[in-house]
């Protein structure tokens, strides 16, 4: 895959979300009307208007490609098999938990929605989440139940737990046997 096709893919991707976000807002708004979310679901927190995600998820969409695509280059993987194993997959999955997550809050499952929640902490150690490919389809998977704010700001958060775990912590746990002078 060229930098050219995947400059395509990245256009047809992000009019695709811009289409069906602004498709899910107008069905809203001549219907029940556009709903609102609140920050943690705290009624004292500031209500974010799912308007938002009109402006909001399709330059995040665009940002995190555009990164998946200089990774792609950066790294010369032409291969197909490569992209889709490196980058289709990650986003395959992260989408998949992200509408199980979405679906069970929806149906009333708190406890596996709940579960699935806490179990993203355990996950950001373990998985790099905080690679675009996995932001991007978690933030899809959500966009419908949550609106086009809270699951960015949700994967952000995870995100960064996630960097600063993977980038710098475990490197420091790792170094803690030879500074205490301990031979593996």
């Amino acid at each position: 895959m060229n930098a050219k096709s995947f400059q395509r893919l990245t256009l047809y991707f992000v009019g695709v979300v811009t289409a069906s976000i602004l498709g899910v807002l107008f069905w809203d708004h001549f219907h029940e009307g556009v709903p609102s979310h609140h920050l943690l679901a705290n009624k004292n927190l500031p209500e974010i208007s799912n308007w938002w995600g009109a402006f909001s998820l399709p330059l995040t969409s665009y940002f995190l490609l555009t990164r998946i695509k200089k990774r792609i280059t950066s790294a010369r993987q032409t291969d197909s098999n490569d992209v889709k194993w490196k980058f289709l997959l990650p986003f395959l999955a992260s989408l998949a938990y992200a509408l199980i997550l979405a679906i069970s809050y929806t149906t009333g499952n708190s406890q596996i929605s709940g579960f699935m929640f806490q179990a993203l902490f355990i996950i950001a150690i373990l998985v790099p989440i905080y690679k675009s490919e996995y932001l991007l389809g978690f933030i899809i998977g959500l966009v419908y139940t949550f609106g086009g704010v809270l699951p960015i700001i949700i994967a952000s958060f995870f995100a960064i737990l996630s960097y600063t775990i993977q980038v710098f912590v475990i490197p420091l746990i790792k170094k803690i046997p030879s500074v205490l002078g301990w031979k593996k």
